[in-house]
């Protein structure tokens, strides 16, 4: 006790001592905080008086020597808006809030550059999402961190299921055959981002585990975004659509820190009562038309059908060092339910990154990454579950035979708990070490080496219920399965890159770099699977009796590539740039040479030029670039394969399997684009507009080969032609700024335009269907929706559609149905476009107000528009087990729709609904503790918030979820773009509680 009144007076006595020292000597001192954080910046200029000095990693600053009693300051950060303020001399406990400004030229970037340059120099958009945002904000997954936070990148979710991932989209569809997904690097490192792994389920082998999300966003610094062929050219091969670079957090030179973040909340299935549907069925006995809510039915017997699932989170970390050595330590526990019994997460994340500079020449960087845990998916589209129970509840499953069933279509909830298991478990450890060394100030170089290794076990197993085998469930097993695949994924990157720069002139500088990046990518397997066990309680596959099956497999690709490039900078305001990549890849044909991409480009800070005097507009910068890169063809497609068989006398012999193609190239994406910034007004106002213009070449389509070749199946080759055009904008402002009110607004929106341009020269029909309702046609969008149109229709007195017209293709109408009645008579109505598959325009608006520097009520809204989507649940119902009013009551109902729904599903356009949608994807009220509450948590802040997030969406769609995607889109073209009988986004309410210490 006597120690603690003696430090306490001590600590008193050198705080009063500094302020009467200040105070004497004429100095100030405080620190540098971010606004929305909170956390201490760094290397910030501070001035008065004549006087300056920069924050040291504590944020903290001291001026002496002041004169007078009051003095202007002076505060200036890159990316930051300028301060100045008002203070008084001899003031010690001073603190500077700077906001962040609405264009950083001056913001260093490192994604599709060979080392770290300024935004002003790059000559192609690069969209930046700082991780600063990201504590307050109820996210828990990367995923959410990119949903609306920046042009043109377009999440696209699988389901609500609690671990389920997206596919991500930047610029539209390029391919018809190929992914279309982006690069993924996590500090420098080229890292496993599959959008849909994990179990399969019996009915329809899909899966929807994203490993994007395997990150901790708790760890993230800031996220950058490269978009299209004109800023991917030095990655290459692989890189057409678009780069993803998430930088995790750093050490900073200065006394340690520690930060403490815990996360309380739940998810639910908002308002089912109302999204759900009453269903209808006909008693066989009395011809009675029955009905039934399931949910409110569930509901009201005490036993709902979605629970609400709690989520926790936990994540602390330290950071901080010596002039030689700095390091950041963290470690995460995310413990997450979904609404069904047998979803939910739980999931351990360890990161490690150290900073070792041992002189001024030379610098090294280690990143180690490591998440470990397990995901439980609940058995949903494809297998039965919770939501198709409930959509297809069945009011005849209430009494009679099924009346166990309680309603519900086939099994009950806890029937499918049981019986339908789903799971994940993942072991997965990222590295990356950088050695960068300059030996002389004109040239510096730098090596990455980098491997993530990712490991998951995937598990689909279905005990043995013998109470169960007399009453199966839909798409069970009541006599056991099991099935077992062992995944293990290794991604190895090693990049070299120098960079020589001269001045020419004392008005000119030339930068010349050189490099080249080798990546191996290695993908193996075993699998094993066996069915019916002998006795309730066994588990495991050598126990199956039935259908036991193993397989192993292994699959390498090796890409290497080089590249060069020259920038001339002309007084610092003007920067050319010109670079050519060279590349080869493991799975490009024997025929085919290295592949070749330029790169060039311009970036002109205008604002910057003597002539400029446009005090409202504060700075300007325009530019333009073209670049090319690439996408590879499938692993062994363009070789010729065989497989084992079974020759003469039970002799081991093989059979050709694929013909392959020697010739066989890369997809080749040429893309340019222009663009500025600008910012008005005092810096409060900031705008970023681009145009692109990208065009795939090559694109790799497949050929039916001729029974006569004697080898089976399809052989890829190169010739289609696929466009995208679009606008990308970004406004950020600050409309209003007070001494107590700041308002904070940035709205986004991009547009895509996606047509297909040449398809097979020697098919003169010029589109083929890689499923059903999608079609690849020249003059349209890839993978747009192609069926029948209804026009019109009448009802007879019995309620049946009659006369049903449908579109011609030539601008009039002309009977759906073939000749004599039948489809598929010879005179059917043709298929017509019905529209794209993914959005045409998508955007977001967020703002965050700002009270007393305290509070911040943050809100983000997000849309898309211009697409389409096929509604399965409508299928389901409908057309397929006659459970909708409209089979009852049909003249209740547009004719045109009851046409479809008679027609035995041959008339769907019905069910391809505009899925345009709006969502209020977050809001947030945040406060930050005054510091005498934070100490008393022996904290230097502490700050609070409670966050919402998918509150409300805004849709005309027929459907539970214009959203989702069947199954994560793991299915082929046409299945993967249905919704149906799938979980819908949860609705997230969380309490954050972030301290620093």
């Amino acid at each position: 006790m006597r120690r603690s009144v003696c430090l306490c007076l001590g600590l008193l006595g050198s705080a009063v001592g500094a302020r009467l020292a200040a105070a004497q000597a004429g100095g100030i001192a405080g620190v540098v905080v971010e606004e929305i954080a909170g956390r201490p910046l760094a290397g910030v200029e501070v001035s008065a008086g004549g006087v300056a000095v920069t924050t040291d990693a504590e944020g903290r600053f001291r001026l002496e020597g002041l004169s007078g009693a009051e003095v202007v300051l002076s505060v200036r950060g890159v990316g930051y808006r300028p301060v100045q303020r008002t203070v008084s001399v001899g003031a010690v406990d001073l603190r500077i809030v700077l906001t962040r400004a609405p264009i950083e030229l001056e913001a260093v970037v490192v994604t599709g550059t060979p080392g770290e340059v300024q935004q002003r120099q790059v000559a192609n958009a690069v969209s930046r999402i700082s991780g600063d945002a990201l504590i307050e904000a109820p996210v828990t997954s990367v995923q959410d961190v990119l949903n609306g936070r920046a042009p043109s990148v377009v999440v696209l979710p699988a389901s609500g299921n609690v671990g389920s991932g997206s596919r991500l989209r930047i610029r539209g569809a390029s391919s018809p055959s190929l992914g279309n997904q982006p690069l993924v690097y996590v500090d420098g490192v080229r890292v496993n981002a599959a959008s849909a792994t994990g179990p399969v389920n019996q009915a329809f082998g899909s899966s929807s585990i994203s490993r994007i999300n395997d990150l901790n966003p708790d760890d993230i610094e800031s996220i950058e975004i490269i978009k299209g062929p004109a800023a991917a050219t030095l990655y290459g091969t692989e890189a057409s659509n678009g780069v993803i670079q998430i930088i995790t957090k750093r050490g900073t030179r200065g006394a340690t820190r520690w930060n403490f973040t815990a996360r309380q909340g739940t998810n639910f299935f908002s308002n089912p009562e109302e999204r759900l549907w009453v269903n209808y069925a006909r008693d066989p006995g009395t011809g009675q038309i029955l009905s039934i809510d399931l949910v409110e039915r569930e509901d009201s017997l005490g036993h709902p059908i979605w629970r609400n699932g709690h989520l926790q989170e936990y994540d602390l970390n330290v950071s901080g060092g010596s002039d030689v050595v700095q390091y950041f330590l963290g470690g995460g526990l995310e413990d997450n339910e979904g609404v069904d019994q047998s979803n939910d997460l739980r999931r351990y994340s360890v990161r490690g990154n150290f900073t070792v500079r041992p002189s001024g020449k030379l610098t090294t960087a280690l990143n180690l990454g490591y998440v470990t845990g397990r995901t439980n998916l609940a058995c949903e589209a494809g297998c039965g579950g919770r939501v198709w129970g409930t959509v297809l509840a069945n009011p005849l499953n209430l009494t009679g035979p099924n009346a166990s069933r309680r309603g519900f279509h086939s099994g009950t909830p806890e029937q499918y708990d049981l019986l339908e298991n789903y799971w994940q478990d993942l072991d997965r450890f990222t590295a990356s070490l950088q050695v960068t060394h300059q030996p002389t100030s004109w040239f510096s170089h730098r090596l990455n080496f980098g491997t993530d290794r990712t490991r998951e076990e995937d598990v689909t197993f279905t005990p043995r219920v013998d109470s169960l085998i007399n009453h199966p469930v839909w798409g069970s097993q009541p006599l056991g399965f099991k099935a077992v695949n062992d995944r293990t994924l290794n991604v190895t990157t090693v990049d070299y890159a120098a960079t020589a720069t001269f001045a020419v002139t004392p008005q000119v500088r030339s930068a010349t770099s050189f490099g080249g990046q080798h990546y191996w990518t290695r993908d193996g397997f075993v699998y094993a699977q066996g069915r019916e066990f002998p006795a309730p309680g066994l588990t495991a596959i050598s126990a199956t009796v039935r259908d036991r099956f193993n397989a192993q497999d292994f699959v390498e690709e090796k890409s290497l590539g080089f590249f060069v490039q020259e920038q001339i900078a002309w007084r610092d305001r003007v920067f050319v740039t010109l670079g050519l990549r060279s590349d080869d890849h493991s799975a490009f044909g024997p025929n085919f040479d290295r592949a070749y991409y330029p790169k060039a480009g311009v970036s002109w800070v205008v604002s910057g030029e003597p002539f400029w005097r446009f005090s409202w507009l504060n700075a300007l910068r325009v530019r333009a670039a073209y670049g090319e890169s690439g996408l590879q063809p499938q692993t062994f497609a363009a070789i010729r394969t065989y497989q084992p068989v079974t020759g003469p006398s039970d002799s081991a012999a093989v059979t050709p399997q694929f013909i392959g193609n020697p010739d066989l190239g890369p997809e080749r994406g040429r893309e340019w684009e222009l663009g500025f910034e600008a910012s008005a007004f005092g810096d409060r106002v900031g705008v970023e507009l681009t145009y692109y213009n990208k065009r795939v070449t090559d694109a790799i389509l497949e050929r039916q080969i001729a029974p006569s070749v004697g080898i089976p199946g399809t052989q890829f080759f190169n010739a289609g032609k696929v466009a995208n055009r679009g606008l990308e904008l970004q406004v950020r402002g600050r409309p209003y700024e007070g001494q107590r009110v700041n308002v904070d607004l940035t709205f986004n929106l991009s547009t895509n335009s996606n047509e297909i341009l040449e398809l097979d020269p020697r098919d003169p029909s010029q589109f083929f269907t890689p499923s059903a309702f999608i079609r690849h046609q020249v003059g349209y969008p890839v993978g747009s929706w192609f069926e029948q149109r209804v026009l019109s229709a009448q009802f007879d007195t019995l309620g049946n559609a009659v006369n049903v017209m449908c579109d011609d293709g030539q601008g009039g109408a002309m009977p759906c149905m073939g000749a004599n009645g039948v489809w598929g008579g010879g005179d059917d109505a043709p298929d017509v476009y019905l529209g794209r598959t993914t959005p045409k325009v998508e955007g977001s608006f967020a703002s965050t107000i700002t009270l007393w520097d305290r509070v911040r009520i943050s809100g983000l809204l997000d849309f898309k528009t211009g697409f389409r989507k096929l509604d399965g649940n409508t299928r389901v119902r409908c057309p397929i087990f006659n459970r909708c009013r409209e089979n009852f009551f049909p003249t209740e109902f547009d004719p045109k729709r009851i046409a479809g729904i008679q027609s035995s599903n041959n008339l769907v356009d019905y069910l391809i609904d505009d899925a345009s949608f709006a969502k209020l994807r977050e809001v947030s009220i945040a406060y930050t503790l005054p510091d005498r509450y934070a100490r008393r948590l022996s904290a230097s802040r502490a700050t609070v918030s409670v966050a919402g997030r998918n509150l409300y969406t805004w849709t005309g769609y027929g459907g539970l979820e214009p959203e989702a995607y069947f199954l994560g889109g793991s299915r082929s073209a046409g299945f993967s773009l249905w919704e149906q009988t799938t979980i819908p986004q949860l609705t997230t309410w969380v309490v954050t509680v972030n301290l620093a210490f």
